[in-house]
């Protein structure tokens, strides 16, 4: 499996100021995670059973960091007209609502659609967190089965197992990278913490100021 380093990274960090900064540091984070991914996707033994249009996944519970939001959020503002926003600010306000009413538990054995799928595909597709860009499945039949059964918690994964750990353990560094220079590496569940994010523009400047960025989002306990 490919080396992966955090090195950019942290000097990215070391310099930034600006959110247009932060941001570009994140973007080429996600770069470097996409390579790792590429070049072990290239030397699976296996092809995967992913393609474009399937979202049978893309109704799992998404645990995001809170400097995987803003780059969404900018993504957003980039490429999105205010009545496409405002269309999504209502399903996430949809989906905030149904999650925030469950455990990380019960949302990870019922099926709750992401709030950013549009005709069965991500709408910010570029702009994905790190765990979207982690998944992935060898078999569809499997991916079927765990939608149709979302409660059966211990049927294995169709993933490949060399690559899923080593997105991971890329996943925690770059978690790591950030949580050195004293920024919030809380887990939160991505829809509510998106809508937090463009309702609220205090949740930068907590971020920004190494504070919880955000306040009313569903969190995940560290194991």
């Amino acid at each position: 499996m490919p080396e992966f380093s955090t090195e950019q990274l942290r000097a990215d960090l070391a310099e930034a100021e600006s959110a247009a900064q932060f941001d570009a540091a994140a973007r080429t984070a996600l770069a470097a995670f996409d390579r790792l991914n590429d070049e072990g996707i290239a030397h699976t033994p296996k092809p995967l059973a992913c393609r474009a249009g399937c979202s049978l996944c893309c109704s799992l519970r998404v645990d995001v960091f809170a400097h995987e939001i803003f780059p969404i959020v900018e993504h957003l503002r980039r490429h999105w007209g205010a009545e496409e926003i405002a269309a999504l600010r209502s399903r996430l306000a949809a989906h905030a609502e149904t999650v925030r009413a469950l455990t990380p538990f019960e949302h990870a054995t019922r099926n709750v659609p992401c709030a950013l799928l549009q005709d069965g595909r991500c709408s910010v597709y570029a702009a994905r967190p790190q765990s979207c860009r982690r998944h992935h499945s060898q078999d569809l039949p499997t991916c079927q089965y765990t939608y149709d059964h979302p409660t059966d918690l211990e049927t294995p994964a169709a993933h490949d197992r060399a690559l899923f750990r080593a997105l991971t353990e890329a996943m925690v560094q770059n978690m790591e990278a950030y949580a050195e220079f004293g920024f919030d590496h809380t887990i939160y569940e991505l829809g509510t913490a998106l809508q937090e994010a463009l309702d609220d523009p205090e949740c930068w400047r907590r971020w920004r100021n190494h504070e919880p960025a955000f306040l009313r989002a569903s969190t995940t306990p560290a194991e």
